[in-house]
């Protein structure tokens, strides 16, 4: 059976088993189907396709947000697809594939669109984990919401993703610490490690501003796309920024704080357990100019 085919609540239940690999949507969340709800290499994808995204649960994804068929640090996300697939797969991702897949599935108008491209093994099934595996690449997309997202209040917790530096699809702790956060009167959740050291958010990077500088954590992370352009684009403008560890109990010191992600850029926290920011600040402004700054890439 293939997906364009499927009843209209088959066709929602695949469509949430796609997407929850790639951004946490569950079934509720998804509108009726659209047209084209996603393709995996280029064609749609089948009901034994998605069964086995869902069921094995093991591959890696990334976040674009696309304007007329431009990608910022496109360059970045290539590399990282690339990268993960290797170490995962022990394949390549050939960055054109990508961006031919990617610039099939967006509209060339003037609409703001964000593309997830899931990246999963295609294999009949996982009794050798050792040997070369090819990568199949779901391709999701859709228009981006116009709306910036308020400033978030966010608790800390003590949680460590495995291999922190792949951006892959086990959210499941991501997301149950958001929840029990939200279940306490926060939006969120900010990571931890074993020393108490800030890592990062539950599906975005986080840094500060000490009054002469911004301050980003080096406790082991996602290498977010945001905070890489937020990086370039901070170089670019001559804002000064340090890496280094930072401690929970160190938060109090700084004035502001604010966290990353491809589609909201950089958003400003208001609150980290009891210790308020100023939402304010001037600096909150050129941050997200220096994000914008950087460059559009043709796909």
């Amino acid at each position: 059976m293939r997906f364009e085919n499927a009843s209209f609540l088959g066709r929602r239940a695949m469509l949430a088993v796609g997407l929850s690999a790639v951004g946490g949507v569950s079934a509720a969340d998804v509108p009726a189907p659209a047209p084209a709800v996603g393709r995996i290499d280029g064609e749609p994808p089948s009901v034994g396709d998605l069964r086995a995204m869902a069921l094995a649960n093991y591959g890696h994804f990334s976040t674009m947000r696309i304007r007329r068929r431009s990608v910022q640090g496109l360059d970045f996300q290539l590399a990282r697809l690339d990268r993960s697939t290797r170490l995962l797969f022990g394949s390549e991702l050939d960055g054109e594939r990508v961006r031919r897949l990617v610039r099939e599935a967006v509209p060339d108008d003037d609409r703001t669109w964000l593309v997830r491209i899931n990246v999963f093994p295609r294999v009949a099934g996982f009794a050798d984990l050792t040997r070369p595996m090819p990568a199949g690449v779901f391709v999701t997309q859709s228009p981006l919401a116009a709306e910036a997202p308020p400033p978030r209040a966010v608790r800390s917790v003590q949680h460590e993703r495995v291999l922190p530096e792949v951006k892959h699809v086990g959210t499941f702790g991501l997301f149950h610490h958001r929840k029990l956060a939200q279940a306490a009167g926060f939006d969120d959740a900010l990571f931890l490690d074993a020393r108490r050291s800030i890592s990062e958010g539950s599906t975005w990077n986080v840094g500060f501003y000490d009054g002469r500088r911004v301050v980003l954590p080096t406790a082991p992370a996602l290498p977010g796309g945001a905070i890489h352009l937020l990086r370039l684009g901070m170089r670019s403008h001559g804002i000064p920024f340090v890496e280094r560890d930072i401690r929970i109990d160190e938060i109090k010191d700084f004035e502001l704080a604010f966290w990353t992600n491809v589609p909201d850029t950089v958003r400003p926290l208001r609150r980290i357990d009891a210790t308020e920011f100023s939402v304010t600040h001037p600096l909150h402004e050129r941050l997200k100019a220096c994000y914008e700054s950087n460059e559009w890439t043709a796909l």
